[in-house]
């Protein structure tokens, strides 16, 4: 576990305009949002009207794929960060909302920096639906980032449903960690000229990675085994890919086709076993994948109109942790 260390005394106590150091009233009161998951951490420091004051960013938290102290370091990182860059002591900080992907973390990590803190767990169900603003869901929630899931919710009956989220090893079908490593396969393949279709993957992956063509071999078998490659760089793949499909690519179009029909079909999975085909609800999708446009949404746009015509697709495009803060703030406001 990581020692327990407060701000450094350049930044513990800074003195906000008309405030004294460990007052509690509102207008010297901040809430910290957490969020983080296989592809990073992210924080922010909102005051209790819901403006953005700071934000801080590190390395991935996700606990079932990187160690605990790496990932409680990393949480740590970004809670400093966004807390130097809004100018606010720990100290002021009387709520504290964290939504992390495998792991939980509490007083033991955070208690030195934020000793006032209450704290508020959400899910990344939860945060994925906030960020295209539902903070009340009613439907289904695709995350389209390193993995896949998705998980449905009404909110007449409470009935849930969930899919995927198994990881690199068991799923992920559809995530930015399988496109990345389609094209890792389909580089290997192109390099040795076993692919019917032409691609330029081979010099995508070697300017992606630093790699020269004429040691293609030896050095991307050294990068994947012996350094070796984490799902997180994998999935840092996935864009150049798309930018590849973009400009036409054929093995790249291939590997994204694939990725939106998983995506498609997971969402549609959960979605049949909460609504009938004549409901109304929002299909919400949010990740990194989301930015690949309709090589990605085509697919899931025109499968749900044709299942469900009454649903609604919206994107998730709030920063995951400023859509976490300001589902906190909402939900504060309906307990007072």
């Amino acid at each position: 576990m990581v020692r327990q260390s407060c701000l450094p005394k350049s930044s513990a106590l800074v003195n906000v305009p008309g405030c004294k150091i460990g007052a509690m009233e509102d207008s010297c009161t901040y809430l910290l949002a957490l969020e983080g998951g296989g592809t990073r951490s992210q924080a922010v420091v909102l005051d209790i009207a819901g403006h953005l004051l700071g934000e801080g960013s590190a390395a991935d938290v996700n606990a079932n794929f990187v160690p605990f102290e790496q990932a409680q370091a990393a949480a740590r990182e970004a809670v400093i960060a966004a807390l130097q860059a809004a100018g606010v002591s720990g100290r002021q900080v009387v709520h504290f909302a964290l939504g992390l992907v495998g792991l939980r973390l509490g007083a033991e990590t955070f208690g030195c920096l934020l000793p006032y803190a209450k704290y508020h767990y959400f899910t990344e169900r939860e945060v994925t639906f906030a960020r295209a603003g539902v903070f009340r869901p009613h439907g289904v929630a695709l995350v389209a980032a390193t993995g896949a899931s998705a998980f449905g919710v009404r909110s007449d009956d409470g009935r849930q449903a969930f899919g995927g989220g198994w990881g690199s090893l068991l799923g992920d079908e559809g995530s930015a960690y399988a496109i990345g490593l389609q094209a890792l396969r389909g580089a290997a393949r192109a390099f040795e000229g076993r692919l019917e279709i032409a691609t330029e993957m081979v010099a995508v992956v070697c300017e992606h990675f630093g790699l020269h063509a004429a040691d293609f071999r030896q050095q991307l078998v050294q990068l994947a085994y012996h350094k070796p490659l984490s799902r997180a760089e994998v999935a840092s793949l996935a864009p150049r890919v798309a930018q590849l499909a973009q400009q036409g690519d054929p093995l790249a179009m291939r590997i994204l086709d694939k990725a939106a029909a998983d995506l498609s079909a997971l969402a549609l999975f959960v979605a049949r076993q909460l609504f009938t085909a004549e409901e109304a609800f929002a299909m919400i999708v949010a990740g990194g994948l989301v930015n690949a446009g309709e090589l990605i949404l085509g697919n899931l746009r025109r499968s749900l109109a044709q299942a469900f015509p009454q649903a609604r697709l919206m994107i998730g495009a709030e920063a995951p942790a400023l859509a976490l803060g300001r589902l906190a703030l909402f939900n504060l406001s309906q307990h007072t």
